[in-house]
């Protein structure tokens, strides 16, 4: 099949033809001709107005909920969800029910790969308990090169030093969402005016940052203490900042040679406390959105490079979980059809450069996805979008089986066109 995309704007870091205006060809999968202007005859022409390519996404943050959550989200909605945000690679978490944590669980997520790629995250202890071991070296031999403890932080210092003490000798990732659970217990919000004015129990900054100071301790201690056998692509991997102590932590740990990265989540970059001032529980997540100057902090974070990469943090919820009153709802948005559109547009006007890289490139490199760059003779995979517009965000719009999206209601000015994978339009407005 060729395919032709007429005046799009390339924003592809790593490509010659970046920020260039460029017609686009590509036939049986590959670009045969980026030109200033092609005159061909083509089986399908993508035209209009402010229109741009992007490398396809990559989250680093998905949760699982198969099996056993088949009514908030099966393989069907996850992957048509993925398709419509752009997103064709996507880390998940170990939170299925079972827990993922036998090698075969692992080769069979993984083998679901289609058009969406499924990368296996691997639990570090049996059924997420923080008790006892899984088969580590087991999991990593079937394919997990990412380890984690559910959707947290785990708990018990002694299980999470040996699990550092353990993986550094790999070229793995061992993820932590920081969380101190006796701080944040029983917390809806963050700890601030909102949670004063609402009579809610407050989740304090304290619980994430000690949180993070306790891993860096503990991976300082076992790097002192590794005699040499630790792998240079070993990596603690602190996900869903929400606060600037963490962001200051996080950069002076860079600064010292850690080898530590870190995410924020979209939502995350643009509510502040205030969001959920009307108890709207769609705009309960967790970690909870914090101060002004904790979301300034955070783009900063990006910009500096302190913060690696952004995540959509996927979280399918049923409806009657959410439909609660706020204290007694579930945390948790979906985010897989609006990465993009949410983060491309809150950049562009906070000044970040190379905004795309954040949810393309750097995120692969980290998962070790190698994402084709824009150029004559490369496979196709990537998104045409169109800035621009005027789009609300309905409930009739999303795709996944479950409708707690955050940003619902919200005005959006991009708007994804197509998305497209070697000859095969997998998703087309």
């Amino acid at each position: 099949m060729r395919i032709l995309i007429k005046s799009v704007k390339v924003q592809d870091s790593r490509s010659a033809h970046y920020e260039k205006t460029v017609d686009l060809l590509a036939e049986k999968g590959q670009w045969t001709t980026i030109a200033p202007s092609i005159q061909s005859d083509a089986d399908v022409v993508i035209e209009g107005n402010n229109l741009s390519w992007s490398p396809s996404l990559v989250d680093l943050r998905v949760h699982n909920t198969l099996p056993g959550g088949e009514h908030r989200e099966d393989w069907t909605s996850l992957s048509q969800a993925a398709k419509k945000g752009g997103v064709l690679d996507i880390l998940l978490l170990p939170t299925g029910t079972p827990v993922p944590q036998q090698a075969d669980a692992i080769a069979s997520i993984q083998a679901k790969s289609a058009e969406v790629a499924f990368h296996a995250m691997a639990p570090l202890s049996i059924d997420n308990q923080g008790e006892n071991f899984t088969d580590l070296l087991d999991l990593h031999r079937a394919g997990a090169n990412w380890f984690g403890h559910g959707a947290g932080s785990l708990q018990t210092v002694d299980l999470m030093a040996k699990s550092l003490q353990y993986l550094q000798t790999l070229p793995v990732t061992i993820v932590s969402r920081p969380d101190t659970e006796a701080l944040s217990l029983y917390g809806q919000i963050h700890e601030g005016l909102q949670s004063t004015l609402l009579g809610l129990k407050g989740i304090p900054v304290l619980s994430e940052t000690m949180s993070i100071k306790r891993d860096l301790d503990l991976l300082r201690y076992v790097r002192s203490n590794a005699f040499g056998l630790a792998n240079d692509q070993f990596r603690l991997h602190f996900s869903c900042l929400s606060t600037a102590e963490s962001v200051r932590l996080i950069q002076a740990a860079k600064q010292e040679g850690l080898p530590v990265s870190a995410d924020v989540a979209v939502h995350q970059l643009i509510y502040t406390e205030d969001a959920v001032a009307d108890f709207d529980t769609n705009k309960k997540v967790f970690p909870p959105f914090r101060s002004e100057s904790d979301l300034a902090a955070l783009w900063e974070g990006l910009k500096t490079g302190v913060i690696d990469a952004v995540v959509s943090d996927h979280h399918p919820i049923e409806f009657e979980a959410k439909a609660l009153e706020f204290d007694h709802a579930d945390f948790g948005t979906i985010g897989l059809e609006t990465l993009l559109v949410a983060f491309v547009g809150a950049a562009e006007k906070r000044g970040l450069k190379h905004a795309i890289d954040y949810i393309t490139h750097k995120p692969a490199s980290l998962l070790g996805v190698d994402l084709p760059s824009l150029t004559e003779g490369s496979v196709v995979k990537g998104i045409v979008y169109q800035q621009g517009i005027s789009a609300v965000y309905q409930e009739k719009d999303i795709v996944s089986r479950s409708k707690n999206a955050c940003f619902l209601g919200e005005t959006f000015d991009v708007e994804i066109v197509s998305v497209i994978q070697g000859d095969q339009i997998v998703y087309q407005r």
